[in-house]
């Protein structure tokens, strides 16, 4: 096992793995981390082999600190990660927007698709981003993954409900909105969409559904019966406004 060097006011000790660096940074409260880190720069790669080592680094170091720790380890990074729970689990302790942003653009595009395998877990690391970090996980997976990724309307809701009202606008145009309306195959989907979705999109949901789908969904009483006790009073209105209209025609 390789051991390596550290030196602090002129004492020197050796560190050999993960642990015993978190245990060396506890020591020093915070005093000389920087210190300790640059010394263990070329080493801090091999030192960090998994979620849970890269984990109990973050929580012992200050913000500017953690950046430099996921500058130095940036190369292995998305090995360092095994999937969507461990990447949720970093987001959680990491206090400062802008180092969840440097983890996000250090994983890269392809180890975030790599990680994030269902509407659940993309939803859970949108929960834990704001702001400028939803747009950074939305852009680095795309539209076509996003595509693939949110299968009906309600694994579409799921992200929306995670996402603050700038990002749900971001999400419905790069899914585009031909896409979003065949989301909707289930009154159920119906439902979930209109909550999840901001007033605006929601009515603009409702109007680009296509009439016999509207009516299959929720054009009889039982239908009706399904999806009104899941909607707030404005939706049932927005809805029961467009089947009116349809018999109207």
């Amino acid at each position: 096992m390789n051991e390596y060097r550290i030196t602090i006011e002129g004492e020197t000790a050796t560190v050999a793995n993960a642990e015993e660096l978190v245990v060396a940074l506890d020591v020093l409260q915070g005093d000389h981390d920087r210190a300790v880190l640059e010394q263990l720069r070329p080493h801090l790669p091999a030192l960090v082999r998994g979620p849970r080592h890269l984990q109990r680094l973050l929580k012992v170091l200050q913000p500017e600190d953690q950046l430099f720790l996921l500058a130095c380890v940036g190369p292995v990074l998305p090995e360092a990660l095994e999937d969507g729970p461990a990447l949720r689990d970093l987001l959680v302790i990491l206090a400062e927007e802008r180092v969840k942003e440097a983890l996000l653009t250090g994983l890269g595009a392809e180890a975030l698709r790599r990680l994030i395998e269902t509407p659940e877990q993309l939803a859970e690391v949108l929960q834990w981003t704001y702001g400028h970090g939803d747009v950074t996980v939305l852009d680095l997976l795309g539209p076509a993954f996003l595509c693939d990724l949110l299968e009906d309307g309600y694994a579409l809701s799921l992200a929306l409900n995670a996402l603050e009202t700038d990002g749900q606008h971001r999400l419905i145009a790069m899914l585009g909105w031909d896409h979003v309306v065949g989301l909707v195959g289930s009154a159920r989907d119906l439902a979930h969409l209109m909550r999840a979705l901001p007033v605006e999109l929601s009515h603009r949901l409702v109007a680009q559904l296509p009439a016999e789908r509207v009516r299959a969904l929720v054009g009889n009483a039982r239908h009706w019966r399904s999806i009104e006790p899941f909607l707030e009073a404005a939706e049932r209105a927005c809805l029961r406004a467009r089947l009116e209209a349809l018999d109207a025609e």
